[in-house]
């Protein structure tokens, strides 16, 4: 070995031996299991021992650096399932709200529906949470069951109406044969009459003595007296079980309207509340979207100028945080309410879902329905909310919209909601109309 490669060794063995030493400074007090080796290796170095001297504690102490790394794999690997776990049942309770605030549970199931809103509103560990999903699946079992109990009633209504429309069927039918029955008897006793006259006719051309033509005569008349009387006896027999079909066909169409009645009352009740939001009295998205297809169908006929609002609660998911979810719910309704009074009768407001809310503004540019919608903003924002005797800062966001030519209401809507979220950029408690150029940048 010259020269050159023996200084090169004795360099290269220099910076190993500084690692070292660096090595050793810099991983005291790193983990515990470490420790025992930093040890060895701090006293090897203090007694002069060379880098093959260490070998040895270094190999050993690359082992441990390798199982340290692998615990600390795992136990990432389970934070990140724990977060993942945390996430997914935040998202789940979430979801299971807005199931709980939709109109279509049924009102009998509204107080399980309170208690398990309750449940997922407060704070929850392992067991809460496996009571919370339990709880949540009784309810959609119980909303399964009410609704096939409510189309088994309405089978049977189906049932029973389609059996007495038979009857009455059968029974005007019935009335109808004895009306031919009717019609019949008097065409046979309008015969027997001409037949009886045209007896004591050629009873009176042949008839040599009076007496004969008496007994004859007298005869012939007391057979159509008798048939006369027998017709009548018929023909009121006849009258009277029609009347009483008749009857029996009145009471039946009256009990079929009044129940017609009750159940078109009934839909109605749930037509109403499958389109109302519960907790705002506001109309809700099945409602927006079919108001929007009926707006954007006069829109396209006359060409009315047509704005389209989005609504924002800002920091909405701090006030449900800090002052608890009864306030966040007063705070929707009260936002909703005070939407409500400071739009037009023609205007359509409705809640979107969560937070947001939905304004169709007929007849009014985009221009105009900004200047109403910073009245609005300005009323919320001066509103003095409070909750328990404490102030409220409460703000509204707003992006607005005007429907174009070819635009679907999609279209509006994705503009607007774009709107929304740069007066969110900008700091909040603003409205803005969407601007091409600035959607842009």
């Amino acid at each position: 070995m010259d020269n050159n490669s023996s200084s090169t060794l004795a360099e290269n063995d220099k910076l190993l031996y500084k690692l070292v030493i660096q090595f050793l400074i810099f991983s005291q007090g790193s983990h515990k299991a470490l420790e025992p080796h930093l040890l060895q290796i701090g006293k090897c170095l203090k007694s002069g021992a060379s880098l093959n001297e260490l070998t040895r504690e270094l190999q050993a102490i690359s082992k441990t650096l390798l199982h340290i790394s692998k615990q600390t794999q795992q136990e990432v690997r389970i934070d990140e399932a724990d977060n993942t776990e945390v996430v997914q049942s935040d998202y789940l309770l979430s979801r299971l709200d807005e199931l709980l605030t939709d109109p279509l549970v049924p009102l009998r199931l509204h107080q399980q529906t309170a208690l398990l809103k309750q449940r997922t509103r407060t704070g929850f560990n392992g067991e809460s949470y496996k009571k919370i999903i339990d709880s949540a699946i009784a309810l959609l079992l119980n909303i399964k069951d009410y609704a096939n109990a409510e189309q088994q009633g309405l089978d049977v209504f189906l049932t029973g109406m389609t059996q007495e429309l038979n009857q009455i069927e059968r029974q005007a039918e019935m009335a109808g044969q004895a009306n031919q029955l009717s019609i019949d008897n008097r065409d046979s006793l309008n015969t027997a009459i001409h037949r009886q006259v045209a007896n004591i006719r050629d009873s009176t051309r042949n008839a040599q003595e009076l007496s004969v033509l008496k007994d004859h005569t007298s005869e012939h008349l007391d057979r159509l007296m008798q048939q006369l009387i027998e017709h009548k006896q018929q023909e009121d027999e006849r009258q009277q079980q029609t009347q009483e079909q008749i009857e029996v066909m009145t009471r039946k169409l009256q009990d079929l309207e009044t129940e017609t009645e009750t159940l078109r009352t009934k839909l109605k009740i749930e037509h109403d509340r499958a389109l109302r939001d519960s907790l705002t009295g506001l109309p809700n998205r099945p409602a927006y979207n079919a108001r929007v297809e009926m707006e954007f169908a006069r829109w396209n006929r006359y060409r009315a100028p047509l704005a389209l609002a989005i609504w924002d609660i800002d920091y909405f998911k701090r006030i449900n945080d800090t002052y608890g979810h009864k306030a966040g719910d007063k705070t929707l309704a009260l936002v909703g309410q005070l939407l409500l009074t400071n739009c037009r009768e023609t205007d359509f407001v409705a809640r979107y879902g969560g937070e947001e809310f939905v304004m169709l503004i007929p007849n009014t540019g985009a221009a105009q329905a900004l200047l109403m919608a910073e009245n609005i903003r300005e009323v919320v924002r001066n509103c003095g909310f409070n909750f328990n005797g404490e102030d409220i800062n409460l703000t509204l966001c707003c992006g607005i919209s005007e429907f174009r030519e070819g635009d679907q209401h999609d279209d509006v809507f994705v503009r607007a909601d774009q709107a929304l979220y740069q007066c969110k950029q900008l700091g909040r408690n603003r409205c803005a109309v969407f601007d091409d150029d600035s959607s842009q940048d």
